[in-house]
């Protein structure tokens, strides 16, 4: 028993050292370790297009990759592009998948980003590609390399307050760390903020007031009187005028008389119809009527039928004093004093 818990005891030591190589490997994947990319202060910002624009570049083999930051009142804008320094090209560096695992100012999560990855149809620690979000407060476009966040009167301050603005993007699965230094974009955005000079007031030429003659006064002729319409009507037959409305028309048009004869006839076609339609339905409700009732009538002499050859083979049973289960049920009509004996 010693020995077996000796090994026993070996076994387990051995699968913790194994569990904690495997854990150590996993925390040093290189496949999984960031990339970080930073554009300091050599970098400046400018504007351009009502916003505050700047943009640094990786070589990556033969061709050249732009990450631009885009920030003007309403929105940030981080476009991933390829080959496109001016950041105006969209769709420029398709992405089969890109995710968004961080956004901070100075290394403090952007609060607008965590409520976005709360408020996103499935939430989580990343933003997917293609993520729903409530309001579109956050919108990854994935395969065009955009993603966007609309910003509030709060994240604007905080921005202009920054010294560095970090985002953490997935685009093939291994976290690249894009930091941009924030110096000299307060500046910008607070000219783009001020609103715009209302225009200088332009003088207006004095003008003399021109006299003019006194026009002659011209007597207005009379208008001719309105040529009054006669009007007829088109009647439904004398027995039928309570529930079919008359249809008015000009006299002398015999088109539109045709037409008025022709919606009244067409009314009383429907309302006979109509009442064709109610005297089937009430015979054939009172036909249902009379069915069920001779239903009825028979079931009451089938029953009535059924009572007198069970009485008159409970009455064998009740001269002798009892009564048995299948009389129970008329029971009622046995002499008195009949005991039953369907518990026994």
């Amino acid at each position: 028993m010693r020995y077996l818990a000796k090994q026993i005891l070996k076994m387990a030591s051995l699968m913790a050292m194994l569990l904690f190589s495997v854990s150590s490997l996993a925390e040093v994947n290189p496949f999984k370790k960031t990339k970080n990319y930073n554009f300091g202060s050599d970098i400046g910002w400018y504007e351009k297009s009502g916003a505050a624009m700047k943009s640094g570049s990786v070589k990556d083999g033969k061709d050249i990759n732009y990450y631009h930051l885009n920030i003007n009142k309403s929105r940030i804008l981080l476009r991933m592009a390829r080959n496109d320094p001016s950041g105006e090209l969209q769709n420029t560096r398709l992405l089969d998948s890109l995710s968004i695992t961080e956004v901070e100012i100075d290394e403090e999560r952007l609060g607008i980003f965590d409520w976005c990855l709360r408020n996103q149809q499935v939430p989580g620690r990343e933003l997917k590609q293609n993520a729903v979000v409530a309001n579109d407060i956050c919108v990854n476009a994935g395969g065009g390399g955009d993603f966007v966040i609309r910003l509030d009167q709060r994240t604007r301050e905080a921005l202009m307050k920054a010294g560095k603005l970090e985002f953490v993007v997935e685009p093939y699965g291994r976290p690249v760390r894009l930091t941009y230094d924030m110096a000299g974009f307060e500046e910008i955005m607070a000219g783009l903020l001020k609103p715009a000079p209302a225009p200088a007031p332009v003088a207006k030429p004095i003008v003399k007031p021109v006299v003019e003659a006194p026009k002659p006064v011209v007597k207005a002729e009379p208008k001719p009187k309105p040529k009054v319409v006669k009007m007829c009507k088109a009647l439904a037959p004398a027995n039928l005028q309570s529930v079919i409305s008359p249809v008015v028309y000009p006299c002398d048009n015999t088109a539109k008389k045709q037409a008025a004869e022709s919606r009244i006839n067409a009314s009383v076609a429907d309302h006979r119809k109509k009442l064709e339609q109610k005297k089937e339905m009430e015979r054939k409700q009172e036909q249902a009527r009379l069915q069920e009732e001779q239903d009825r009538q028979r079931q009451a002499e089938w029953d009535k039928r059924q009572e007198e050859m069970w009485v008159s083979r409970c009455q064998r049973h009740w001269k002798k004093g009892s009564s048995p289960c299948y009389c129970e049920k008329y029971l009622s009509q046995a002499p008195p004093g009949t005991v039953s004996t369907c518990d026994n």
